[in-house]
């Protein structure tokens, strides 16, 4: 029997204040799992991504979702390709696994359960085997992505505040970030475009023709 392609999506949302994982109940098993579709080729896993995630947000406003999956904010990240059967018995499938930050606004509407890493690392824990090294190895990365790209952006709604910003950054870096420091490296990235209140800038845009200056100078030191 030959192994089959599978695309594994983890996504991940703070719409509550703080990481989230968004999980499915396998009805087969009763575990938590992650939304995935078999591929038929690999020349299909972006089709296969719009897939998942159409189904995924089955409930939200149908003009709200296809903005979104057609805009630059639309992202997904591989994690890394797994042999499940070198990884585990009886499970004939390559799992090729992406990350997808899922906006603020779209994240209530997702069918499924949003759960903490806590929650989904627990002893009583339901997730399965193979989704428990998934999450673990996503969540690794998360710290580099919100240094060199611009994850923390596809995760804040459209329009945010340097503060709501610095917050999240904060949280999904492990760092204590300087609000004076920050705001200056903002000012030096230009990567952020104002949309004026009153005689201040409250409000920004993530400019995103601009994002690749991330890769290179880093969103923090």
């Amino acid at each position: 029997m030959s192994a089959k392609t599978e695309l594994v999506l983890v996504p991940v949302s703070t719409h509550t204040g703080e990481l989230r994982v968004l999980v499915r109940r396998d009805t087969s098993s009763e575990k938590q799992v992650l939304p995935h579709h078999f591929l038929k080729a690999d020349v299909l896993q972006k089709s296969a991504l719009e897939f998942v995630l159409r189904d995924l947000f089955a409930q939200a406003d149908g003009e709200e979702l296809s903005g979104w999956l057609s805009s630059a904010k639309c992202k997904d990240r591989v994690v890394d390709v797994y042999d499940r059967d070198l990884l585990f018995e009886s499970a004939q499938s390559v799992a090729i696994v992406r990350v997808v930050a899922i906006p603020s606004e779209l994240a209530p509407d997702a069918r499924g359960v949003w759960l903490t890493p806590d929650e989904l690392f627990a002893e009583d824990s339901h997730l399965s085997h193979d989704c428990r090294l998934f999450v673990r190895d996503a969540l690794a990365l998360v710290p580099f992505w919100i240094r060199h790209s611009p994850l923390a952006f596809e995760l804040l709604p459209k329009v945010f505040s340097i503060q709501d910003l610095r917050v999240l950054v904060g949280l999904l870096s492990g760092q204590d970030i300087d609000p004076g420091n920050f705001h200056r490296r903002l000012k030096r990235l230009d990567v952020l475009n104002p949309l004026v209140a009153g005689q201040r800038v409250h409000r920004w845009e993530f400019a995103w023709g601009k994002g690749e200056v991330l890769k290179g100078e880093g969103l923090i030191p």
